[in-house]
């Protein structure tokens, strides 16, 4: 079975809600992959996004998730974009388990919609269209969860739940 367990899904899904809580349940150390650039960068992802803009902050990204590689076996929380990347998804999908925390637009759209760290969601119009250019993406993903209606503890049952019956 590979090791890593990576979460995907749209910014909002629960990925670093549900992270912390998996990682407990199956005795794996968790890593948020936003948190690893803001701690290695030393500011904030918004003010990587408004300093320097997405396109240095996707580099960024890829750069320091493969560095994270070295830090198996673990479970990751994904930031929205770093799955859309095909370099990034071949390397993810080599390296460990790929789980979708699906929600759908209208969950997410009330989850940012007060978010002021969340530089992609100023603008629901333009949120709702990378929602949907995503979505092609993430259906790629090993695994499917779907979020709506369901706690963090009832997420993370249905992933193991999932693990243990496909891998």
């Amino acid at each position: 079975m590979r090791q890593n367990i990576y979460l995907i899904g749209f910014m909002g899904s629960g990925k670093s809600t549900v992270g912390p809580l998996l990682s407990v349940q199956i005795n794996l150390p968790f890593y948020d992959l936003d948190e690893l650039i803001e701690k290695q960068e030393e500011i904030t992802i918004s003010e990587i996004f408004e300093s320097k803009g997405e396109s240095f902050f996707r580099k960024l990204e890829s750069k320091i998730l493969v560095q994270s590689f070295r830090l198996t076996p673990c479970v990751m929380a994904l930031g929205g974009g770093a799955f859309s990347s095909n370099c990034n998804r071949k390397s993810l999908m080599k390296q460990g388990i790929t789980i979708w925390l699906k929600a759908p637009y209208n969950l997410i759209e009330e989850r940012c919609r007060m978010a002021t760290h969340r530089p992609l969601a100023k603008n629901t119009k333009k949120l709702e269209t990378l929602f949907r250019l995503r979505e092609a993406y993430y259906r790629l993903a090993d695994i499917h969860v779907n979020i709506q209606g369901k706690s963090p503890e009832q997420i993370c049952a249905e992933i193991q739940d999932k693990l243990d019956t496909r891998f």
